[in-house]
């Protein structure tokens, strides 16, 4: 836990607040189902409660996630949530529990927070939305020392608060770039992640911020716009189904059926295609203002899985997506 916090806080620990099995379970009255926060989903348990120094905190249980898996990834997780908590497009983390077999994260939880469901949102929250989530990415790629690149981006790990903000969660699988560099080579093998991988990661195992960028724009040109969210939950399951042993039937390894149907939707996002023949059509009759943002958001997806030497940084991203909604005046 101490390694993940000094290395990711670039040599200095960040102070974060260690709570005891007893604490978490009188918080959460024994993690009882009057404290779970069903708005919330799986892979995670999540829990609301108070005591005498917060009002109110929402308490992350991993018992359904953590069974078998590597510890250090939930040490990853707490040490980059502890360096972004800050911003407004992250959970704040107020502690952590490493009492239980299974560790537990507290985070401040004054506001309610809600899974994201693509087809409940109109078109102008799906713009919102995308940008707090290119905020957010960029934030980790340029706020400290070395960047921090995300890699698991599905709409599975990002929350909504009660005013609408986006917020981005779980940090397990996170990679820090060295100093001087532009890329890393990770072991593939010993992930098994569920996202949307570029070639350069799949064949090499070579991650950088370009990696993000890619998983981006896969992202919202195939959920924002065409309202495939539901593709990973398809091939994944999806829903909760935990076994005798508390752990989960899913399987996260991007197998090749998962890819294959990826690339047919990648295949229709480069496609000269009318937006009317592919947007989501949850999103209801698209008026001619929508149509026309929706025709510069495909445009910046197409970027940001396009060539490599085309591809804009994060920040470039966040800023169009800005730039886009503001020159339509919605």
């Amino acid at each position: 836990m101490l390694e993940e916090l000094i290395e990711f806080g670039h040599g200095k620990s960040n102070p974060i607040k260690f709570f005891s099995a007893d604490e978490i379970l009188k918080t959460t009255n024994n993690f009882s189902a009057s404290n779970r926060v069903s708005r919330l989903f799986y892979p995670f348990k999540w829990y609301s409660g108070e005591n005498e120094n917060h009002p109110m905190i929402l308490i992350r249980n991993g018992i359904s996630w953590w069974n078998g898996r590597r510890v250090d990834l939930v040490c990853r997780d707490i040490a980059v949530s502890s360096m972004v908590s800050g911003h407004k497009n992250f959970l704040k983390l107020v502690g952590c529990c490493l009492e239980s077999q299974f560790p537990d994260l507290v985070y401040h939880g004054v506001k309610k927070h809600f899974k994201l469901e693509i087809s409940e949102q109109p078109w102008k929250r799906r713009m919102k939305i995308a940008e707090d989530i290119a905020t957010a990415l960029a934030y980790l790629h340029t706020a400290f020392p070395r960047p921090l690149v995300y890699r698991i981006l599905s709409h599975w790990n990002i929350l909504l608060d009660e005013d609408g903000v986006a917020k981005l969660t779980d940090f397990s699988h996170c990679v820090s770039i060295p100093e001087g560099e532009t890329f890393v080579r990770v072991d593939r093998a010993a992930e098994g992640l569920y996202s949307f991988l570029d070639d350069n990661y799949l064949s090499s195992g070579v991650v950088s911020e370009k990696t993000d960028v890619f998983a981006f724009g896969m992202f919202i040109g195939l959920t924002f716009l065409l309202g495939s969210e539901d593709f990973l939950e398809h091939h994944l399951g999806g829903e909760e189904e935990e076994s005798e042993g508390g752990g989960s039937d899913i399987d996260y390894e991007f197998d090749s059926k998962m890819k294959r149907h990826a690339r047919n939707l990648l295949s229709t996002l480069k496609e000269d295609r009318r937006i009317e023949e592919i947007a989501d059509p949850e999103m209801g009759q698209i008026s001619e203002e929508e149509r026309c943002q929706m025709k510069a958001f495909l445009k910046l997806s197409r970027r940001c899985i396009g060539p490599g030497e085309e591809v804009p940084t994060m920040v470039e991203v966040a800023k169009e997506l800005k730039k886009i909604q503001r020159s339509l005046n919605i």
